[in-house]
């Protein structure tokens, strides 16, 4: 009888042993401060105990190149805008609204396409890039709004 009870959770085991193992064949699971290995993804079963034993997805992050290839296609959107804004051979330069979204999506080509990254976290990378970026922004537009202000009040001889 007990075994008939205990064939579920084996099997459930088991289950997580290949998963963590499927898991395990593109990228490793890394926890810091855990001791538990590859069960430690089964066990987290909140974004708090993620963060108290600093559970991580890590891939290699080599293209199919190899490592130098990296770093000649990760530094390719930045040759392309310097190229495209001040460009060499006395060709038209490229104007800057046009050739930064370019690059930028150049970048993204290249993380998902060569660099193989998962598209979720390239879209958060994303998401997180335009949010920090637009705070400074702001910050100085707010700062040049205030400064008009002031000049056409008078409030300021400036």
């Amino acid at each position: 009888m007990s075994d008939q009870h205990d064939l579920p959770r084996r099997l459930d085991e088991l289950a997580q042993d290949i998963d963590a193992i499927d898991l395990l064949d593109d990228s490793q699971y890394v926890c810091e401060n855990s001791t538990l290995g590859y069960e430690c993804p089964y066990t987290c079963v909140s974004l708090a105990e993620c963060d108290s034993c600093a559970c991580a997805v890590q891939d290699d992050g080599v293209g199919p190149w190899g490592k130098a290839m990296d770093v000649i296609m990760c530094l390719l959107p930045i040759i392309f805008l310097v190229c495209a804004t001040i460009p060499p051979f006395g060709m038209k330069a490229m104007p800057t609204t046009k050739s930064l979204p370019l690059a930028a999506f150049l970048m993204v080509l290249v993380r998902l396409m060569y660099l193989g990254s998962d598209a979720l976290l390239v879209c958060g990378s994303v998401v997180k890039g335009v949010h920090e970026a637009i705070t400074p922004l702001t910050i100085m537009a707010g700062a040049i709004c205030l400064f008009e202000t002031m000049e056409v009040t008078r409030c300021s001889e400036y």
